[in-house]
């Protein structure tokens, strides 16, 4: 379940001196406070979505949203407020910015140790290829390296899923039948992508 929806939070205090109120006409002071809204999801801040500003007349106690009141008074309420948009209403967007150079980080890590495993194979690692048939993906795991050769075993099941790998790759399921590749063929089923994936402990 996604909890999302907008908030407000306080942002400052002031008081408007030597204003007239509309509804008591008397010459008094306003208390004034301006609230920032934003839209969080799972609570977190995301992003602002504006103010709004609120004015109570300190004699009646009558309270106006700033739209509500003469320009005069609007005036002097520009003059007087000086609220930025504070960084914690932007702090979910920052947590998002993190992840995406998080995962882009290691997704390049991931790229350079896969270019590292496939020139230099060893005993276990464990390639994702595609299977016999469009669609469908198997394990295939390294059981013997020679200078030239990689020696494998492949799984006997498939899914239909890249990501499902772990699904087929499981002790039982391998096949006693060994089958061998050049090095060079393998780093070339590597760059056509019919091995897409290298697992290595």
């Amino acid at each position: 379940m996604i909890f999302y929806g907008t908030s407000s939070s306080k942002l400052k205090n002031g008081k408007l001196p030597n204003v007239e109120c509309p509804n008591c006409n008397n010459i008094t002071s306003m208390t004034y406070t301006v609230f920032g809204k934003y839209a969080y999801l799972y609570w977190i801040p995301v992003f602002p979505t504006g103010k709004v500003n609120v004015l109570e007349c300190d004699s009646c106690k009558r309270t106006y949203d700033l739209k509500e009141l003469p320009e005069n008074i609007k005036r002097k309420f520009e003059v007087e407020k000086h609220t930025g948009i504070p960084f914690l209403h932007f702090s979910g967007l920052a947590i998002i910015a993190g992840i995406i150079a998080l995962v882009g980080y290691w997704n390049g890590v991931d790229k350079e140790n896969q270019a590292k495993y496939i020139v230099e194979p060893q005993i276990g690692d464990v390639y994702s290829v595609k299977g016999s048939s469009v669609g469908h993906y198997t394990a295939m795991k390294v059981t013997e390296v020679t200078n030239d050769s990689v020696h494998v075993i492949f799984s006997d099941y498939e899914v239909d899923k890249r990501s499902g790998i772990d699904q087929v790759n499981k002790a039982a399921y391998y096949t006693d039948q060994i089958d061998s590749f050049s090095k060079a063929d393998i780093v070339s089923l590597f760059e056509e992508e019919t091995i897409y994936d290298i697992d290595r402990d």
